[in-house]
């Protein structure tokens, strides 16, 4: 496996200075953030992520995928075919399109207007070869599980619309590695990690989810990373470190444990 960090806490850093940042904390490249104020970004995508990769690649590093903007999920935007091209240009293979929310009021029809989209989406990555892959993600989204997300990407073709499984979300959604692996299928094209628990404010009215070290939270990192092995995955997995409350140094500083955290439970857990 691939272990990238997603860049989206290292906003301010250059291309030159990510590339050093990632090798210090022993990560084998990007997840991208390809979004408003970030080095590469929708206005800047066709020139900035092919050079990016080059950058990366003097460094023995890779930009494996792009996390677009979270709010951009209509492929008649402007920005979607410009970051398709970006992606094409520079030799990328996955990219993460935005969330799909759920608005209080039927489902049916949010359902399908968000299928429409997705059709558009497909046809983008069938026209560009990269293919878009839908992140499970808590909270009010079409996409909140493994179960939710293949509902949304039911009758879409696999080789052009992936599922990007996430197992801090599914923890918190309660749905089995086993079970959230075999119902993707031959869509799994992602793995995100992050651990994560419920917590509650002070006065017990409020409940959030928190990212704590690998280990620490919720997921159970053995039973996911066996069953990894067991469905023969081998592609990226993007390191999302969103620590609160702690400066960039020591957020890094628990990246750096957190890939190892991984690197030493694929050694171990790892067929022979």
């Amino acid at each position: 496996m691939q272990y990238v960090f997603f860049t989206k806490t290292l906003k301010d850093r250059s291309i030159p200075d990510l590339t050093e940042t990632l090798g210090s904390i022993g990560a084998d490249g990007a997840d991208l953030c390809v979004r408003d104020g970030y080095p590469v970004n929708p206005d800047n995508v066709r020139t900035a992520l092919p050079a990016a990769v080059q950058l990366f690649r003097r460094e023995n590093l890779t930009i494996a995928m792009v996390s677009a903007p979270t709010d951009l999920h209509d492929p008649s935007s402007p920005a979607a075919e410009a970051l398709f091209a970006g992606c094409h240009d520079a030799d990328v293979h996955y990219l993460k399109p935005g969330y799909w929310s759920f608005r209080p009021g039927p489902y049916q029809p949010q359902l399908d207007a968000a299928r429409r989209q997705l059709d558009g989406w497909q046809k983008l990555a069938q026209r560009f070869g990269v293919r878009c892959c839908v992140h499970i993600h808590s909270g009010s989204f079409l996409s909140i599980n493994t179960s939710a997300a293949t509902l949304l990407v039911q009758g879409t073709d696999p080789t052009h619309i992936g599922l990007y499984l996430d197992p801090g979300h599914l923890a918190l959604n309660g749905e089995p590695a086993e079970m959230a692996i075999a119902m993707a299928g031959p869509r799994l094209a992602l793995v995100a990690v992050k651990d994560l628990m419920w917590v509650r404010s002070s006065d017990d009215r409020v409940r959030r989810s928190e990212c704590m070290p690998l280990g620490q939270g919720f997921v159970n990192w053995k039973e996911w990373w066996r069953a990894l092995h067991a469905a023969g995955f081998a592609g990226p997995v993007s390191v999302h470190s969103e620590y609160e409350r702690i400066t960039d140094r020591e957020m890094l500083d628990r990246a750096r444990r957190d890939i190892q955290y991984l690197r030493q439970l694929d050694a171990d857990l790892r067929p022979t």
